[in-house]
């Protein structure tokens, strides 16, 4: 599947999802329309979520909560595979995860293939935007390469105080403020 094509899948499936929990459409046409989620895992989970909509009912159904949760995780999906905005939840995860492997930040990070594919699952990207993330901190200084062979990385100075999530927010805001 080309890129292409794949952005014009996820917009069809997000738009039909809209259409749907907003009640325009039935469960049985969107599943007679939805593009081919065997290939892409955000339109996979999309079509999973919708699947397994919860049945609201006075008195033996779901919560209010839990209906809830349900419509705002999946409006969340939905506007993931709407824009290609860079996601703080990823970005945290990915953080996190290069911390724990650099042993806070008092080792080399080894192994940055794995940890790409670990966050990848993870989070329920590809490798590539994965990969978009990591670029981001390599191109802000957060963390550098210290060898080519073996390939190591380590968190720079400025790397090694970030500690909160509105620091790891900011990193993303002020990407979203370039031009």
């Amino acid at each position: 599947m080309n890129e292409k094509q794949q952005i014009s899948d996820r917009e069809y499936a997000a738009s039909m999802a809209r259409k749907y929990l907003s009640g325009q459409i039935s469960k049985y046409q969107i599943i007679d329309n939805f593009p081919d989620y065997e290939k892409d895992v955000k339109i996979r989970l999309l079509y999973k979520q919708i699947m397994d909509k919860p049945k609201r009912s006075w008195f033996f159904g779901v919560s209010k909560e839990k209906y809830e949760k349900y419509i705002t995780d999946t409006y969340e999906i939905i506007e993931d595979l709407e824009t290609d905005k860079l996601r703080f939840k990823t970005m945290k995860t990915l953080f996190k995860q290069l911390w724990l492997q650099s042993n806070i930040c008092s080792e080399p990070i080894e192994n940055m293939g794995f940890q790409i594919f670990e966050v990848s699952k993870m989070t329920y990207n590809s490798k590539k935007e994965i990969l978009r993330y990591l670029n981001l901190l390599i191109d802000k200084n957060y963390i550098i390469r210290i060898s080519e062979e073996p390939l190591l990385y380590e968190f720079t100075e400025t790397g090694k105080k970030i500690e909160t999530d509105s620091e790891i927010e900011e990193i993303i805001k002020n990407v979203a403020q370039l031009p």
